[in-house]
């Protein structure tokens, strides 16, 4: 697959990604395939207005009919997801066009819901339910790795988290990272859910003792932890085995 297309294909799906965190947060009918409208004026855009980070350039980053100031998460969805995917595709190899397709699909999820947990500190259940289950699915029929690792993989950020968020009565941690550990669960199996986990606590630690250092943060702020399991679950897609050979190799 030429590098461009999928550069092309996630700025793509960047600009939709934005529509649908809005309209999903907003509870917008026509999520799918209503017309992209201004959020400001109403105003129905046009091809000109659409095309992912040109449009933002041109029309100077704001609405050309309102000239109220375009956020600008817009653009940086849409470059985070071609910068994904094409990430993605490069360590994946186009070799195994399903398994490319795969973990495009798991690419877009995470900036997805990445985005919406940084915005709105929720996550939607029905963005991260489904992709758990198409990657239980994909799991299974591909023999990604045994029945086995798939349900240890399933139950120990399930329990984990679970844990957590009934024991503290959901201060510490809601209820949406359940199902984010269950996606993860579903992606990476067993051991190398426990690289995720890892890397996902070392995450969202470092940027708390920045923002704490930097005083952009208090002891007392809610952090949105989602975005840093998910990274730590993409690290550990990867570069899991690495991680896991050079702990052992060090015993």
């Amino acid at each position: 697959m030429n590098y461009a297309l999928v550069i092309i294909i996630g700025l793509a799906l960047g600009s939709f990604s934005s529509v649908l965190v809005h309209r999903l947060h907003t509870e917008q009918k026509g999520i799918l395939f209503g017309r992209s409208f201004c959020p400001k004026c109403a105003n129905q855009l046009s091809v000109r207005d659409l095309i992912p980070v040109v449009s933002y350039l041109i029309n100077k980053c704001k609405c050309r009919f309102c000239g109220k100031p375009i956020p600008l998460r817009y653009p940086l969805l849409e470059l985070s997801m071609a910068g994904l995917f094409l990430l993605t595709t490069i360590l994946v190899g186009t070799d195994d066009l399903m398994k490319l397709v795969f973990y495009l699909f798991v690419s877009f999820v995470f900036i997805v819901l990445t985005f919406y947990d940084f915005l709105y500190k929720e996550v939607p259940d029905i963005i991260s339910l489904p992709a758990a289950l198409i990657a239980t699915l994909f799991a299974l029929t591909n023999h990604v790795f045994s029945i086995t690792g798939l349900a240890v993989g399933l139950a120990i950020p399930v329990a984990f988290f679970g844990t957590l968020y009934f024991g503290s009565g959901g201060r510490w941690l809601g209820g949406g990272d359940i199902r984010i550990g269950a996606l993860m669960g579903a992606i990476l199996g067993y051991p190398m859910i426990l690289v995720g986990l890892f890397f996902g606590y070392l995450f969202g630690s470092v940027f708390s003792l920045v923002g704490l250092a930097l005083k952009k943060l208090d002891r007392r702020a809610q952090i949105p932890f989602a975005p840093f399991l998910l990274l730590g679950a993409y690290v550990a897609m990867f570069w899991g085995k690495q991680v896991i050979d050079w702990y052992f190799s060090l015993m």
